[in-house]
């Protein structure tokens, strides 16, 4: 499970983005307040932990803490948003998302911030499977025939979005190490543009008997 709260004092901005985020993540999210640090990490025993952190008034940091409440991974971003997503958007419909092997961000967010693994696509089967969400298609669409022959993913991984006429909600999140992009059915609705990231380990997971 991943927790997800603000630094102290957030602005507005700060805390609609905390809140879609735990939406989008099915995670929960805390509001700060003045809570100390060593207080955030103890709320989030036995979870990951997400702050997101203010630069110049606007978000513009994650600091992720594993299960043993140590830094394991901080960015920089700055951050685009786009159309308002309505909430049961958000926290409802399939979650998938994407990375490829070469991604370091891919590998560490995979690693213990979503309870179901990610998808490993190289970056053009990545950059189809956006085109066709685009289009309206069918099942006997041959763009979409192509498509499932180029990324090797599935008929069951296809996003319902594709095929299902806009009738299921699908979240989707594709991972990059210089972006991240966040989709609502076929709407872009939030990009990170990450500015630079560091982590010195691998995180620590948690014992499934902790979190289930």
């Amino acid at each position: 499970m991943l927790l997800i709260t603000s630094s102290r004092k957030p602005s507005f901005k700060t805390k609609i983005l905390c809140k879609k985020l735990a939406l989008f993540c099915d995670a929960a999210y805390m509001t700060r307040g003045k809570m100390p640090h060593s207080e955030v990490l103890e709320r989030g025993e036995g979870c990951a932990v997400l702050i997101v952190g203010e630069f110049h008034g606007n978000p513009g940091s994650f600091s992720f803490y594993d299960y043993d409440g140590r830094l394991f991974l901080s960015a920089r971003f700055s951050e685009t948003s786009f159309d308002p997503v309505p909430q049961a958007e958000l926290r409802y419909g399939e979650k998938i998302f994407f990375g490829s092997d070469s991604s370091e961000l891919f590998r560490l967010l995979n690693t213990v911030v979503f309870e179901d693994r990610g998808r490993t696509a190289a970056a053009e089967p990545m950059k189809a499977l956006l085109n066709a969400q685009k289009r309206k298609s069918d099942k006997n669409d041959p763009d979409v025939s192509d498509l499932r022959a180029v990324s090797c993913i599935s008929d069951s991984e296809i996003p319902q979005g594709l095929n299902a006429g806009g009738g299921a909600y699908v979240r989707r999140l594709y991972i990059r190490d210089d972006r991240l992009d966040f989709y609502s059915n076929d709407r872009l609705f939030l990009r990170l543009y990450i500015k630079g990231i560091k982590s010195d380990s691998l995180p620590k997971t948690a014992d499934p008997e902790m979190i289930s």
